[in-house]
């Protein structure tokens, strides 16, 4: 008996659990979808709520504030790349790794564009929600970096700085995904992106000289 009731009690914490994150992500997007559509100081946290289907108190008992809202929704769209940073490339040839990464990053930038370009313009925009934005997205390129960084350091000879190398690269694929927020025209896209991938074959080409 006490054996089931341990049981049942686990499994209640489980769905209790599940249920919290159900509801914080439906409060995510609907907080995303109306921050993007009217921008942060038009959308109100009973905005939120009644897209959500919670109750305001329902939304203040999940974040503090609506500040709050807005960091975990802008972290919320950089989560799969983050979680994607953490992947091991074991299983990828050494002088493809640095194509397949860029590539997942482009792929990403793609897929998300609209959203990151939102919450950058507001970013520009309003000192409150700055170091809100500044923030995630420094600490998403220095872990983009090390990624960069640890695959370089398998490529190229030694007396090589991998970390220099690195950072290169991610100057050239952060001018890329910068510019293309005030020119989106596509010849120009495939410029600068012919660019980077350009410096991963001269990177290439240093390491297969060793």
């Amino acid at each position: 008996g006490s054996a089931n009731l341990a049981d049942n009690g686990g499994c209640m914490g489980v769905n209790i659990g599940r249920g919290k994150a159900d509801t914080q992500e439906r409060i995510l997007v609907a907080a995303t979808e109306l921050f993007i559509a009217r921008g942060y100081e038009r959308t109100t946290v009973s905005d939120v709520a009644k897209l959500a289907g919670v109750s305001r108190a329902t939304v203040f008992w999940h974040f503090r504030d609506k500040a709050s809202v807005f960091r975990e929704s802008f972290s919320r769209i950089l989560a799969p790349f983050r979680e994607s940073l953490t992947r091991r490339w074991d299983d990828v040839d050494t002088s493809k790794r640095l194509e397949e990464q860029i590539a997942m990053s482009e792929l990403f930038a793609a897929e998300h564009g609209a959203e990151i370009a939102a919450f950058v313009r507001w970013a520009l925009e309003s000192p409150q929600l700055r170091g809100i934005v500044v923030d995630a997205a420094l600490d998403l390129n220095h872990r983009f970096a090390g990624a960069l960084t640890e695959t370089i350091s398998q490529l190229l000879p030694k007396h090589r700085d991998p970390k220099l190398v690195a950072h290169s690269l991610m100057l050239a694929f952060d001018a890329m995904l910068l510019l293309g927020f005030f020119d989106n025209r596509s010849r120009m896209h495939e410029e600068r992106s012919a660019a980077v991938h350009e410096l991963i074959a001269m990177i290439n080409r240093d390491a297969a000289r060793g």
